[in-house]
């Protein structure tokens, strides 16, 4: 009998860490990737919750009843999926960056069918967060996010997890970031296509015979590629630093669950 107390006590911490891996893998960069089908994220997260339930210090405390159980393991979930969601922030930003982009070269019209959404996507964005993806890598920003989930079980214990006041209001603080992020990232380009716009409507005064309408929307697309070219180098010095303050984001929001 004590032997089967240990196993189910075992167990039962076993699916608070494996939910909580979950969490984060379902929504985080890359991992959580809608071109990465269900079965392969639970495999994963099944492979490293497996991996690093050794070593995450077991602290939880049994629960009598199935409700508070249940209760506690969606907590656990929300937990990882709040991380996740930290970590993804910067991806939004990016194509947010990229559909204001698309939208002011004249894009907007030739959006493409995301066979995977069956949702229309913005022909910029998505080259955006594809570099983006790449940068991502390049910097081992996916090592952050596992050195994140690591420190996780150390600074918030399982079952453990608090929801303050103060953690809403730091959500909210980094999600009204990726408003910013968008337009520093789009500022360049736009800001090229608002003077070619701007040179368009002085030919227009001064030319009326011309069809601007003709000639401004080639040349503005001409225009907004090439600007996306030569801002290539700006681009990826922006998302190395906004990756680089990934690590400071998520220990702020593990330290507030901790409710240290």
């Amino acid at each position: 009998m004590d032997i089967l107390n240990y196993t189910l006590d075992n167990f039962e911490r076993f699916l608070f860490v494996f939910l909580r891996v979950m969490g984060i893998l379902t929504i985080a960069p890359i991992f959580g990737h809608r071109s990465v089908v269900s079965q392969v994220k639970v495999g994963v997260a099944l492979m490293v919750a497996v991996a690093i339930f050794p070593v995450v210090p077991l602290t939880l405390k049994t629960h009598p009843h199935l409700l508070l159980l249940v209760l506690a393991l969606v907590k656990e979930l929300l937990m990882g999926m709040l991380i996740g969601f930290v970590s993804l922030l910067v991806f939004i930003g990016v194509r947010f960056a990229g559909e204001m982009v698309g939208l002011d070269i004249g894009f907007g019209v030739a959006n493409l069918i995301d066979p995977l959404s069956a949702e229309q996507v913005s022909i910029v964005g998505e080259f955006q967060s594809l570099l983006a993806v790449v940068i991502f890598l390049l910097v081992n920003g996916h090592h952050i996010l596992l050195r994140g989930l690591a420190a996780s079980f150390d600074l918030v214990p399982l079952g453990g997890a608090q929801m303050p006041e103060l953690l809403g209001r730091s959500l909210i603080t980094l999600t009204g970031k990726v408003f910013v992020i968008a337009v520093q990232l789009a500022a360049p380009v736009s800001a090229t296509l608002f003077l070619t716009t701007l040179a368009l409507g002085i030919v227009a005064r001064t030319v009326p015979q011309m069809n601007v309408f003709v000639v401004g929307f080639p040349l503005k697309i001409i225009v907004g590629i090439a600007a996306i070219m030569f801002t290539l180098p700006m681009f990826y010095a922006a998302l190395v630093a906004l990756f680089g303050g990934l690590e400071r984001d998520l220990s702020t929001v593990l330290r507030l669950m901790s409710g240290r």
